[in-house]
């Protein structure tokens, strides 16, 4: 998809967090992820995360995805969020994980997620973020359906994608939160 898909290539980078058994993963390269050597492994979760850089972003090792927190969070992102005060890097991004990373209930981070949304404008702010076991995935888009939907399957374990890898990916609906964990989606919020 980086190299072929939808609004390709994604060039600018690319970076994984994966939870594995005894180990964590994190890697982030400056390469695009079809000109790096990738090594099959098996994860719990994990995200893997392909950068087109949004055009008013500089293309730096620094704004790769995913970023990461000391309290076992991983987050990345798809999508421009514009006028955002920049935190301590040039990212849209990292201001974004940094306005939602701290809740005590998914509930809380929906209504983080509903405040971003009203204040600053934006093409698309679905991510993927990892919060200890659980996958929390959004889909939320202001414009461009086709490129912003969230596609997914969940009938063996689940996999997440921004298009359809085959005819069993579903589309997520807009505005629509996931909460995953071993492989099943557990809740389901309307942002």
């Amino acid at each position: 998809m980086a190299k072929t898909g939808k609004n390709a290539p994604h060039n600018h980078g690319w970076g994984i967090y994966a939870l594995m058994d005894e180990a964590v993963i994190y890697y982030r390269s400056p390469k695009p992820v079809y000109e790096d050597e990738l090594i099959p492994l098996k994860s719990r979760v994990g995200i893997l995360h392909a950068r087109k850089a949004s055009e008013h972003l500089p293309v730096s090792f620094i704004q790769l995805h995913p970023f990461i927190d000391n309290h076992g969070k991983a987050f990345c992102h798809n999508g421009t969020i514009y006028d955002v005060p920049f935190v301590s890097i040039e990212s849209d991004t990292f201001f974004y994980f940094m306005k939602i990373k701290d809740f005590s209930s998914h509930d809380e981070l929906a209504e983080r997620i509903r405040k971003v949304a009203q204040s600053y404008k934006h093409t698309g702010m679905n991510f993927l973020m990892i919060n200890e076991d659980e996958l929390i995935v959004y889909c939320g888009y202001s414009q461009n359906e086709d490129y912003y939907t969230l596609w997914y399957n969940d009938e063996n374990g689940f996999v997440i994608a921004s298009e359809p890898m085959g005819d069993d990916f579903k589309p997520m609906e807009n505005r629509m939160m996931f909460v995953v964990r071993d492989g099943r989606v557990r809740k389901v919020i309307k942002v």
